[in-house]
């Protein structure tokens, strides 16, 4: 790993990570493969994925992981409950959670060799994403009930980078070598309202020298 990760006179390190986003629908997923979409091949481009070519990385390039997030972007709105009695289903939080905490693992394999195997998909956080809760009390009539409304967003695990699953050891992908990331479920989880999911592996990228 220590020659793995020397940059040599022609090459220069970036600190880049390399993530693929996809839909997660309604009716559930039973398997998704990630990193296997080329950029110019994504629905969405750049804000699906970095990668240069479908399930490798392009020649010039290797990569050293050593750390793996997973993110949930629901598509329903935050939690909103008023008078204390809730006004809508908390949709995005409860789809969070079966889709994370589920009956789920993530296997991540280089070549033909699995490097990384880890349930449930929550133990991977994401380091990312929208924190957010906010409150307001009323009282406009005197013989009304206190009103209290409250508005929560939920992300897999604290919005911070430290909070990414570390790898003691990293995980190395040469270049013009195959990798994936799968997440799989026995049973598709079912949510209420169509939803992306994504995969960050961060880590060092060297490059050739521009």
């Amino acid at each position: 790993m220590k020659v793995f990760l020397q940059a040599s006179q022609y090459e220069e390190p970036v600190d880049q990570p390399v993530y693929h986003i996809q839909s997660y629908p309604t009716v559930g997923q039973t398997s998704l493969t990630f990193f296997n979409t080329a950029v110019g091949s994504a629905t969405n481009g750049l804000a699906d994925t970095n990668m240069d070519a479908s399930a490798v990385l392009s020649a010039g390039k290797r990569f050293a992981v050593m750390a793996i997030g997973v993110a949930f972007l629901g598509g329903s709105a935050p939690e909103i409950v008023n008078n204390l009695t809730p006004t809508t289903l908390t949709a995005y939080i409860n789809d969070a959670k079966a889709v994370l905490e589920g009956i789920a693992w993530l296997n991540f394999k280089v070549l033909d060799k699995t490097y990384y195997t880890v349930a449930p998909l929550s133990y991977t956080p994401a380091g990312f994403g929208l924190f957010a809760n906010a409150a307001a009390m009323t009282n406009t009539l005197q013989t009304a009930a206190n009103g209290e409304s409250h508005t929560n967003h939920a992300v897999n695990g604290m919005p911070i980078p430290s909070a990414l699953r570390k790898l003691r050891v990293p995980i190395p992908i040469p270049q013009q070598v195959r990798f994936e990331v799968t997440m799989n479920w026995p049973t598709a989880v079912t949510i209420a309202t169509a939803a992306r999911i994504g995969c960050f592996l961060d880590g060092l990228l060297i490059r050739a020298r521009q």
